[in-house]
């Protein structure tokens, strides 16, 4: 616990999203390695036994196993994080669209039939905007969050976060209150504005970190939508923040959701003060090329390439908290 209270105490929280879905267990240990190793003090995983392994590995070779911390992600059928993208094979034209889009490498070609890796598959449903055919869908593989937590509660995990942005309050606060009374440490609730509207979303909010000391709340302003570089993409996640920080709710506030270089100057700018941020798919993107080979690891040049950027980002991501 004294990890994530340093962490959660220095007001400068940076969060690497792997993705609540990524099952790419490779991918997760090198992300882990070069975001650790650049400054990142929390990795993101989804709550797979792999995975936590997999990110323990990444932090282990960074050397920052004592104040880098794994939050492992769980969420509801509707939420749009743990969704996977299937194809509708007699709707298939193989155009290659989806192939072409998929920040993830997930979609691929073999023998002429479009296919998903799933275990790759994040669930951002860029393939589903940009198919014309209406040969894509997303599906939920739900199991119930306390029910992924279980096999976890002994892998020393320092943080877990719900993803809880669905229109029912009774499952909301049902799921919650199972995950509190299996897992003691931090807690971390994310949710975007999607589904119910400012006023309840602050009373649900009061609701589910009553009598809670060390919790989180991470504004997700525009769920898997990081790609570019400017100040629109951090609109609706600063516009959130607001809306928490103005409730004077007791929590740590942090940013995701199109967050990228400039999230935390745009707060800044915006005067709006908050505890960190969470970068997904633009930090991945910027370290992809490098990480996306196989001799990353015995590659000491790729290594230092990767780094360096992740270390740019952090330092002008740390300037504004």
């Amino acid at each position: 616990m004294e990890k994530i209270k340093n962490i959660l105490n220095s007001g400068k929280i940076l969060k690497l999203i792997c993705g609540a879905g990524n099952e790419n267990y490779k991918e997760i240990e090198k992300l882990s390695f070069v975001f650790a190793s650049a400054g990142f003090n929390m990795i993101d995983v989804s709550a797979k036994l792999d995975a936590v392994n997999s990110a323990k590995l990444g932090i282990k070779r960074a050397g920052r196993e004592n104040d880098a911390a794994i939050c492992v992600s769980v969420g509801l059928a509707d939420d749009i994080h743990l969704k996977k993208a299937v194809i509708n094979m007699p709707k298939c034209t193989s155009c290659r669209d989806c192939i072409n889009i998929c920040p993830q490498n997930a979609i691929f070609n073999e023998d002429k039939k479009i296919l998903v890796d799933e275990k790759k598959c994040i669930g951002c449903s860029k393939c589903l905007s940009e198919c014309l055919n209406g040969a894509i869908f997303m599906e939920h593989k739900y199991k119930a969050p306390y029910t992924m937590l279980l096999p976890l509660l002994s892998e020393n995990i320092d943080c877990v976060e719900y993803h809880c942005s669905v229109s029912d309050e009774d499952i909301i606060l049902d799921n919650w209150n199972k995950i509190k009374s299996i897992y003691k440490g931090c807690l971390s609730i994310c949710l975007d504005r999607s589904k119910l509207g400012d006023d309840k979303i602050i009373l649900l909010l009061k609701e589910m970190i009553k009598d809670i000391d060390d919790i989180i709340i991470q504004a997700d302003g525009k769920p898997m939508s990081g790609g570019a570089d400017d100040y629109k993409s951090n609109l609706q996640t600063v516009a959130f923040a607001e809306i928490i920080k103005n409730n004077n709710l007791p929590a740590r506030v942090i940013l995701s959701g199109g967050t990228n270089s400039k999230t935390t100057k745009f707060a800044k700018e915006c005067n709006i003060s908050v505890d960190g941020v969470a970068l997904g798919s633009y930090a991945r993107r910027l370290v992809k090329e490098y990480i996306s080979s196989d001799d990353f690891f015995s590659d000491e040049v790729k290594q230092k390439k990767a780094i360096n950027i992740a270390k740019n980002l952090a330092d002008e991501l740390k300037k504004y908290l």
